[in-house]
């Protein structure tokens, strides 16, 4: 480790006042994973941020980028470096913009806030990093308890800025006890680190789908009349039989599909507990996954896959790649708030910024629609989702579980692929909010909806169905899935996600 750099000029006269940096920063391996770290000494300073601190930090996120390694800040500090005044602030714009250089180059960023972390370096650094962690009894928080205090008159109650608080809020995604930081840097970083080279299975790529059309022509999407085997029970089905199936059949939910997808994975969290998010190295999709997707369909022209074969001979087999997975939501009849769109869109754009694949799992009637949401901007939320789930430049695929009601579900499955599952459902508003708009029984909005995966499927709005509902099931086939999708030209696979949902569905059933 290496000071940050050389200490600050003196510019205001403080007696006595050295300008000794508290950053220190070194390249090395952490946890068993090569990275580079730079570390705040409580001692100097009380680890305030200033001149030499924002240098330092500066040339420690360029030897991040230049090594692609991921960079590892551990946090103590009051904030920054009063005795510097305004040539101490300055310091964090410099520091967010090593940290825009970081992201704009597909490097990963940890922090690790231990006692205490407050004002500028958390504002700028901890609470902006791609994962991040509070030790457990530290206080973590925009401004200190003490501060708190004097500016307001009034001091925060008891439990307030505290790295469990924090947690609670969803402002960081752990708060390990001391002796479990290792552990969690452990899974945090591998889950950042691209993994070595992975050799396709010796067979020859898929088939790209159908080039872009003519000019001057709209894109078509592909009339489909077949039907997997195990969907002719589905097809029998009226609507509303098959949004009770949904309800009530058992079947696997969101959050335990997300860990069956990425099972040392290392999660994402916010403060809804209604959506889940967690980042990591797929399971191996070339074992088993012949129970899950073997008897699924072809997928479209604009899906590039097969839920047949394909799931189970992957090119990369699923094991090994990265992905995100995000569940919106996370427990059957979820009603995501503003928050949990909010994970959404951190998710895919995390999931773009390291260029790994992004998987959602929708199974909500609906966002949450009462008066505290809309007040806490429900709507804007759902839209900053779905662009960030549109834009998203890496592999994207989503599977419906289950319910998948209105703009709530849509904001997550506008993705390259989209694979319904037999107890799952697709409308533009849930049968009960659809009856009471068109003043119908709530069995005749959902019979003439045309929600059902089989009619969904011929319309062209689902690439798959796919015969699965354990967790093993669907979580090995949507892993091969990914990974054929990953196959296709990066800029081919984002033109036709443009096409796909700029395009209209086919005309009847």
């Amino acid at each position: 480790m290496r000071p940050s750099a050389a200490p600050a000029v003196n510019r205001l006269g403080w007696p006595d006042y050295d300008g000794r940096p508290a950053l220190r920063w070194g390249a090395g391996l952490i946890a068993g994973v090569p990275a580079v770290a730079a570390v705040w000494d409580f001692a100097v300073h009380g680890g305030s941020f200033g001149e030499a601190d924002a240098a330092g930090f500066a040339e420690a996120a360029a030897a991040a980028v230049a090594s692609r390694r991921p960079l590892v800040s551990f946090l103590r500090s009051g904030g920054t470096r009063l005795q510097e005044g305004v040539a101490g602030l300055v310091g964090l714009p410099r520091a967010a913009l090593a940290l825009a250089a970081l992201d704009a180059a597909g490097v990963g960023h940890v922090a690790v806030a231990d006692q205490p972390t407050t004002g500028g370096v958390w504002v700028t650094i901890g609470s902006r990093c791609d994962l991040r962690c509070a030790v457990a009894g530290a206080t973590v928080g925009f401004a200190g308890p003490r501060v708190v205090a004097a500016t307001t008159g009034t001091p925060p109650p008891a439990g307030s800025h505290t790295a469990a608080s924090a947690f609670a809020a969803g402002l960081v995604d752990a708060a390990p006890a001391p002796d479990s930081v290792a552990d969690w840097l452990r899974r945090a970083l591998r889950a950042l680190t691209p993994p070595g080279p992975i050799e396709p299975v010796a067979r020859a790529r898929p088939p790209m789908p159908p080039g872009p059309p003519a000019p001057g022509r709209p894109p078509v999407r592909t009339a489909r009349t077949d039907l997997p085997v195990g969907f002719d029970k589905v097809a029998a089905r009226s609507g509303w039989e098959q949004v009770m199936a949904a309800r009530t059949a058992q079947r696997a939910d969101g959050a335990t599909v997300l860990r069956a997808l990425l099972p040392d994975g290392v999660d994402l969290v916010g403060p809804d507990p209604l959506v889940g998010a967690r980042l990591g190295a797929l399971l191996d999709a070339g074992a088993g996954a012949g129970a899950g997707a073997g008897a699924g369909a072809g997928a479209g022209a604009g899906a590039g896959a097969r839920a047949g074969a394909g799931a189970g001979a992957a090119p990369h087999g699923g094991g090994g790649m990265r992905a995100v997975v995000v569940a919106v939501g996370a427990r059957r009849g979820s009603a995501p708030g503003p928050a949990g769109y909010r994970l959404l869109a951190r998710a895919a754009r995390l999931a773009g910024k390291l260029g790994v694949g992004l998987v959602t799992l929708v199974d909500t009637p609906g966002a949450a629609g009462g008066a505290h949401a809309e007040t806490a901007g429900i709507a804007a939320a759902i839209g900053d989702a779905m662009a960030a789930v549109l834009a998203c430049p890496s592999p994207t695929v989503s599977v419906v579980l289950g319910e998948g009601g209105s703009g709530g579900a849509l904001a997550a499955a506008v993705t390259d692929m989209v694979i319904m599952t037999p107890e799952s459902y697709f409308t533009a508003l849930s049968p009960e909010g659809a009856a009471t708009t068109l003043r119908i029984p709530v069995e005749q909005a959902a019979d003439r909806a045309g929600l059902r995966p089989t009619d969904l499927y011929r319309l062209g709005f689902a690439d798959c169905l796919l015969p699965a509902t354990t967790a093993d099931q669907v979580a090995q086939a949507a892993a091969g899935l990914l990974a054929e999708v990953s196959w296709q030209d990066p800029a081919q696979r984002r033109e036709r996600r443009q096409q796909r949902w700029s395009t209209e569905l086919r005309d009847s059933l």
